[in-house]
């Protein structure tokens, strides 16, 4: 898992993709019914389990699942399809059999796991491990610059398109700023052939007390751990335009080897 944002990444309501509304509004009467035993093939991982092990936490989406309000899929052998990762499933199960926690190398797949089916208790329990806990922290870090993630991608873009020779690094200069640069003095020229001129990409502002090195630097090691090949140098390169003040804007640059 990279980020956060890969960990929680669902588009909408988890239960379209997962169940099937059977009627709109179903009394006790017409709700499905649900065998003891539960044969689960989960991403083509084939389960047993009680029905009781399944709707433990009623709150969850995937008692909601079981509740006998919705159609489950089935597959050619009679077991219920769930399109999810069936790898880590069992962890899911073990918890809610026994309450056991996963190993710390795989905490935050099943953190996505958990989420994925509403496992609130579950969640809250592995956000304390190591592993989910980082990247938790990453993610609220991320979250204080606007646009983080997509603006992550525009950088990868921007050098692969800007790596046209062989064995040439993408350079991708990014003018980022943390709040507005409003000149004070009287003749100013907001037109003089800034350094930002030349920037790619466009970041700010924003509220927090995070200044422009951090977010860079920040962009930087998220690169690296994604693995990508960042040449390090000094990036910074502010406006020398001045006229009774010096423009405080500046850009800064980031390289990748690809």
């Amino acid at each position: 898992m990279d980020d956060l944002a890969d960990i929680l990444d669902t588009s909408g309501d988890t239960s379209q993709h997962i169940v099937k509304p059977h009627e709109e509004s179903m009394n006790d009467e017409s709700r499905l019914k649900f065998p003891a035993v539960i044969p689960l093939n989960v991403g083509g991982v084939k389960y047993l389990t009680r029905l009781s092990t399944l709707i433990k936490y009623q709150d969850s989406m995937l008692a909601a699942m079981f509740s006998g309000h919705h159609q489950i899929d089935t597959d050619k052998d009679g077991y219920f399809f769930l399109d999810s990762n069936g790898k880590y499933f069992g962890y899911i199960l073990e918890y809610l059999r026994h309450e056991a926690m996963p190993n710390n190398d795989v905490a935050d797949a099943v953190y996505k796991e958990a989420h994925y089916f509403g496992l609130e208790e579950l969640m809250e329990k592995l956000q304390y491990m190591p592993s989910v806990a980082r990247l938790i922290v990453k993610g609220n870090h991320r979250l204080q610059f606007p646009d983080y993630y997509e603006v992550k991608q525009k950088v990868i873009k921007i050098a692969m398109e800007n790596a046209t020779i062989c064995d040439k690094p993408g350079e991708v200069i990014i003018h980022a700023f943390q709040s507005e640069f409003t000149p004070t003095v009287r003749h100013f020229n907001s037109n003089h052939g800034c350094v930002i001129d030349s920037a790619h990409l466009t970041v700010g502002p924003w509220k927090m007390s995070v200044d422009e090195d951090t977010f860079v630097r920040a962009l930087e090691n998220d690169l690296i751990d994604d693995g990508f090949n960042i040449i390090r140098n000094e990036s910074k390169r502010r406006c020398k335009y001045y006229f009774g003040q010096s423009c405080q804007k500046s850009v800064w640059k980031i390289t990748i080897k690809f």
